[in-house]
């Protein structure tokens, strides 16, 4: 990339800002060494390859080379999910720079030399489209919609560990009762099983199937003990373990005065 300063900075730049971002331990120094690596930098050096020698205005190439980081990292994410090591600092580390080395090389390949470009436009005065900016605009506006609609994209986590959460609150109708709620965020249809023991002798059973997403809520009456307090307890049983409870949640009702 000889004789083409900003791709050599572009470079150096895209190295230095990976370094800092996946060694230094101070958080704020690694988000401002993250933030022109990850929506400026990637997205420059791809604007400059694809548009070679031709000049664009500052505030234009800023808008692309946003724009086009975006995309870029909506991209990235998409494939670095599809290996083992997946989304991690030191992956994005890796990336990015070399997209913006490969990206620079290419635009290096793409431009005149300057020397050469100099003489060959001496005395020369090139008129520019009238619809220059108007197609620059649009491009610009049809890589960041790209960019939003990838963002929408449910990527595929089946490493990742799903769970099931398990509430318990006060109803408010007129009588002693709880609403017992479980939510699935597993990645499969899961079966439990529920029980709410109501003091020290009664107890409720629930058969629960869940399927990912899905919240199910049952209403518990409350028989009020002799000293007005009841003792509520909720627990959660997966299948594969039926006697150890996966979730607990406890509660004292307090028996509601019945006024003259």
């Amino acid at each position: 990339m000889r004789g083409h300063r900003d791709l050599t900075r572009a470079c150096v730049a895209a190295i230095l800002c990976a370094l800092v971002a996946a060694l230094v331990p101070f958080d704020l120094i690694r988000l401002l060494a993250a933030l022109p690596l990850t929506l400026f930098l990637p997205g420059y050096a791809v604007v400059a390859c694809a548009f070679g020698s031709q000049e664009l205005a500052p505030a234009q190439r800023a808008l692309l080379s946003v724009a086009t980081s975006l995309t870029i990292l909506v991209l990235g994410a998409l494939v670095l999910n599809i290996f083992p090591f997946g989304l991690t600092t030191a992956s994005w580390a890796v990336l990015l720079p070399l997209v913006v080395i490969a990206a620079c090389r290419g635009a290096a390949l793409r431009r005149e030399r300057p020397d050469r470009a100099a003489r060959g436009n001496r005395g020369i005065s090139l008129p520019r489209p009238a619809t220059g900016s108007l197609v620059i605009g649009v491009v610009a506006l049809a890589i960041a919609v790209a960019a939003v609609a990838l963002a929408q994209k449910p990527l595929p986590a089946d490493d990742a560990v799903g769970f099931t959460a398990l509430w318990m609150l006060p109803t408010d109708s007129g009588e002693d009762a709880v609403a017992v709620g479980v939510v699935s965020n597993q990645h499969h249809p899961t079966s439990y099983r529920l029980v709410v023991s109501l003091g020290d002798s009664q107890s409720q059973t629930y058969r629960v199937k869940l399927d990912p997403g899905e919240e199910r809520t049952y209403e518990v009456d409350v028989p009020p003990e002799p000293d007005g307090r009841t003792h509520v307890v909720a627990s959660l049983y997966r299948k594969q373990r039926p006697d150890d409870p996966y979730r607990r949640v406890t509660s004292w009702l307090p028996r509601q005065e019945t006024l003259p």
